[in-house]
């Protein structure tokens, strides 16, 4: 029993011991190691010279090469900017809307002369029309008031007896003339009514026009209309269609 127990006593001296030794053994080989991993395997000069008169290696010690390199990489550089940006315009041209279109369309010189003297033209033409229509002639001399009847004879009228006119064109007959007369007479009551601004150049759609916003400019329009088809679509009347013109001015002259 005494050396059973003394055996087991003796196991964990023992692998003290062997740890021990490893240990010294691991620090004594270690600056072997060290030695071996710092060891560089270097090139024999013979051999980087046959390397370096190798055709295939020409370019490592040529400068023009890498330069050369350089320019090829720029020029990859500047090949890739350009086709991203292609590729951006081709985006939003795709995405373009109507105001891109507007602008692309009058972005060239001459849509753009055309288009600046279509617009003069319609200043110029709407400039006209304010001073035919108010009657704006800074330059114009003659009466104003004179028109000529269809026999090229000048009719006042301001000043003329358009009712003796009606008069004497119906009871010959001339129902034409005697129609424009009641016309000439429309006129001549607007203009002293001031609900017109009666000029010799003006047209009767003017007139129309000057009496749109007046509560007789229906009734005004409709005689209008008359006139224009009698005289200047050379209808000719009957006695009897002549009658009923003549009570459409008639009315007309009195709500006047």
């Amino acid at each position: 029993m005494n050396v059973v127990a003394s055996y087991r006593l003796l196991i964990p001296a023992v692998k003290t011991f062997r740890l021990i030794a490893c240990l010294v053994m691991l620090l004594a080989c270690s600056p072997l190691i060290h030695a071996q991993t710092n060891e560089y395997r270097t090139v024999p000069d013979s051999t980087v010279r046959r390397y370096k008169n190798q055709k295939v290696f020409e370019y490592a010690n040529d400068p023009a090469y890498w330069d050369l390199e350089r320019e090829r990489e720029l020029k990859r550089k500047r090949e890739q900017e350009d086709r991203e940006w292609e590729q951006r315009q081709k985006d939003r041209e795709n995405k373009k809307g109507f105001w891109d279109y507007f602008n692309s369309a009058f972005s060239s010189d001459a849509t753009r002369i055309i288009t600046y003297i279509l617009l003069a033209i319609f200043f110029l033409f709407i400039i006209y029309r304010i001073l035919v229509v108010n009657k704006l002639f800074m330059f114009y001399t003659s009466p104003l008031i004179k028109v000529k009847d269809g026999s090229g004879e000048e009719v006042d009228i301001e000043n003329e007896n358009l009712d003796e006119k009606i008069r004497r064109a119906a009871e010959a007959g001339d129902y034409r003339q005697a129609v424009r007369f009641m016309y000439l007479k429309t006129l001549q009551l607007l203009n002293e009514r001031q609900w017109i601004k009666y000029h010799v150049d003006a047209t009767n759609y003017e007139y129309v026009l000057q009496m749109s916003k007046h509560k007789l400019g229906n009734d005004f329009s409709f005689l209008t209309r008359i006139y224009d088809y009698v005289w200047y679509g050379e209808f000719s009347l009957t006695r009897e269609q002549f009658d009923i013109v003549y009570n459409n001015f008639s009315h007309f002259y009195n709500a006047v």
